[in-house]
């Protein structure tokens, strides 16, 4: 049996791996990281200082085909959005299922969600099969990546999900950690909610007003921003990182139309009269499956 934690560097996941350790042996178990190349430089770190505390093995996977997110997106010549999270997908969920078809062994892997964190989350359980959609009764079109790979190793070996702080809130994922000796993920003492990626799509108004002094970080995003429209060409509506709707239609000033380039909302994020939550999604953000353990 092989234990993985799906190791994110934010708080759930850190919970999960130090009680992974308590529970099984730092030797005995796996921190497994799944890097998108798109981190602020303060989560690779937390990454490993937490492993290296710990005393745990640590496992750092990249898409071979993809140069991370900045080449998924330039190569897209568009950005994920909430409908089509191709950088969940390619960066996180393949390399992790090419990891595990390499494992000749059943496989624990423990994840940090928590059904408090969303409506859909909430609809999870405790536990799970990982690859529960590939024995699912679908449409035979219905593309899953090495579909036929998978279900060979599955005649062999098990994967079960395991998610230990299910129930819990985020103030007692806070505790737990403090009271093992160990401080999460600095970003979250600078008004992150959430530090998978530097910015996420789904990042708040307010993570994006609190990043703004990160010059190289928005930097990087406003040019990757322009690159990924010259590479687009002129036809067609402009690619921006946030979804139409991400801030009042009268600030998106640079595409128009109510797109809004990241210059945008950082100006916009900016103004005194900012309402930052206004525009968030009902429900909280969430994930699409038993696989986005992967990101928070």
């Amino acid at each position: 049996m092989k234990v993985i934690v799906s190791f994110s560097g934010g708080k759930d996941s850190q919970a999960c791996l130090i009680q992974a350790c308590n529970e099984f042996g730092a030797k005995n178990i796996t921190a497994v990281f799944c890097d998108t190349g798109w981190e602020h430089h303060l989560t690779y770190q937390h990454i490993k200082n937490v492993a290296k505390q710990l005393g745990v093995p640590l496992v750092i996977l990249r898409n071979k085909n993809v140069d991370g997110f900045v080449g998924l997106s330039k190569r897209m010549k568009w950005f994920p959005d909430t409908q089509q999270r191709m950088c969940t997908v390619q960066l996180k969920i393949m390399p992790m299922i090419d990891y595990i078809l390499e494992q000749d062994d059943n496989i624990i892997i423990i994840q940090g969600i928590r059904a408090a964190e969303s409506d859909s989350r909430s609809k999870m359980s405790c536990s799970a099969d990982y690859f529960e959609e590939y024995k699912k009764e679908l449409p035979k079109k219905k593309n899953l990546y090495r579909k036929t790979a998978v279900k060979a190793w599955c005649e062999k070996h098990k994967a079960t999900v395991e998610r230990p702080f299910f129930g819990s809130t985020a103030q007692e994922i806070i505790d737990f950690i403090l009271d093992n000796g160990q401080q999460p993920n600095p970003l979250y003492r600078r008004g992150a909610s959430r530090v998978g990626c530097y910015p996420c799509i789904y990042s708040r108004l307010s993570e994006v007003k609190a990043m703004r002094n990160d010059k190289q970080y928005v930097q990087r995003l406003i040019e990757l921003e322009e690159e990924v429209n010259r590479l687009k060409g002129g036809d067609g509506i402009p690619s921006s990182f946030f979804s139409k709707g991400k801030i009042p239609e009268r600030y998106c000033l640079k595409y128009g139309n109510g797109i809004p380039a990241f210059e945008d909302v950082i100006r916009y994020v900016s103004r005194d009269d900012a309402q930052l939550d206004m525009f968030e999604p009902e429900g909280g953000y969430s994930c699409m499956s038993v696989y986005h353990g992967l990101c928070e």
